[in-house]
């Protein structure tokens, strides 16, 4: 009963996830973008305003997948967590860098966080 309960929350979440992500950028986020005025004629808030968004949907699938490890592979839900945080989060961080030439404090951290995940996976 748990593995099945923990299964459905995971494709409840990865599916969500991707609703989010995809009907999110149509009908929010691109309409922003369109407007061109107040905080969204500056380039940095043109760019973290999507990377924020779908951001949020990576956090959420790194969720799923230890819900997922959770339900089907317990001994190594630890390291399927860690090996997703770090991925996720390395890959946020760098994504933050470029993107906002590093003008986004907050690429800093995330790629710490994913530095991190990936050390204590790699450390255990």
């Amino acid at each position: 009963m748990q593995q099945a309960a923990l299964t459905i929350s995971a494709v409840l979440l990865a599916t969500t996830m991707g609703v989010h992500s995809v009907i999110g950028q149509r009908r929010l986020i691109r309409p922003l973008l369109d407007e061109e005025s107040g905080v969204m004629k500056h380039a940095l808030a043109r760019f973290i305003t999507p990377f924020a968004w779908h951001l949020t949907s990576g956090i959420g699938l790194v969720l799923a997948a230890i819900l997922l490890a959770w339900a089907w592979a317990p001994d190594r839900a630890l390291a399927i967590g860690l090996a997703a945080t770090g991925i996720v989060f390395t890959a946020s961080g760098l994504i933050d860098a470029i993107g906002s030439r590093g003008k986004h404090i907050g690429w800093v951290p995330l790629t710490l966080i994913g530095l991190s995940a990936l050390a204590a996976l790699f450390a255990a």
